[in-house]
């Protein structure tokens, strides 16, 4: 795996940006005013696509594609594991240790009158951060470094990070914060990774893959 080719550069430029945005709203923002109106606009088409999308963010799909990378590059599946590593540990830390038992919306806007989705389980407590928010944006930013080339596939991917962070709040699962807060750990957890795979796995025998003629079978099915 080559350093320059593992930037991300447009996927990490765009989030930035959208980052610094949401940011600069955060001071206005007043904890449940925000996921209250979100709530009184729901509508069936949405409550489906969201209560699907969501499921992006589950930590068990991420063995699918470490899987599959082991037939692309090792070093790749390395690096996807490595991120995956680091974003276990700060999500544990944060829902576990320094904010265990925060309240979720549902918990924390207790007494209103709030609108859940069918057949969607709704948790109330260790609100901070968004796992599923960490995860979908630690695997999209980890999947645009292996498509340097590929501008539309990062910014499609940043896409899908950012639809599945709003189902989390749509869902009333979580607080914007939270899922700010996930994607800034999701994305730093990618970083955390490349840095370690760079740093100890970019020798040529990490360059093979368990399908040696991987280019030839898989270049049309896979952008990286």
């Amino acid at each position: 795996m080559k350093r320059k080719k593992t930037y991300a550069k447009e996927y990490f430029k765009a989030y930035c940006i959208l980052l610094i945005v949401a940011c600069l709203f955060l001071p206005l923002y007043e904890k449940g005013k925000f996921e209250l109106i979100v709530n009184k606009a729901h509508d069936p088409i949405f409550d489906s696509v969201f209560a699907g999308i969501t499921h992006l963010g589950d930590g068990a799909i991420l063995i699918l594609p470490i899987i599959f990378l082991l037939f692309v590059k090792y070093s790749y599946a390395i690096l996807l594991a490595w991120s995956t590593l680091f974003h276990m540990i700060f999500v544990s830390l944060g829902k576990r240790v320094l904010f265990r038992g925060a309240p979720r919306p549902l918990e924390f806007l207790s007494g209103l009158d709030i609108y859940t989705v069918p057949g969607v389980h709704i948790s109330h407590w260790n609100t901070f951060p968004s796992g599923h928010t960490t995860t979908i944006f630690m695997l999209t930013c980890a999947l645009a470094m292996l498509s340097p080339k590929k501008i539309w596939l990062q910014l499609a991917l940043l896409g899908i990070a950012i639809l599945t962070g709003f189902s989390r709040i749509y869902l009333m699962q979580h607080f914007v914060l939270d899922v700010l807060a996930g994607s800034v750990l999701g994305v730093i957890s990618a970083y955390g990774g490349r840095w370690l795979t760079l740093k100890f796995f970019s020798k040529k025998k990490f360059r093979k893959s368990l399908y040696p003629k991987r280019k030839r079978a898989l270049g049309q099915l896979i952008p990286f």
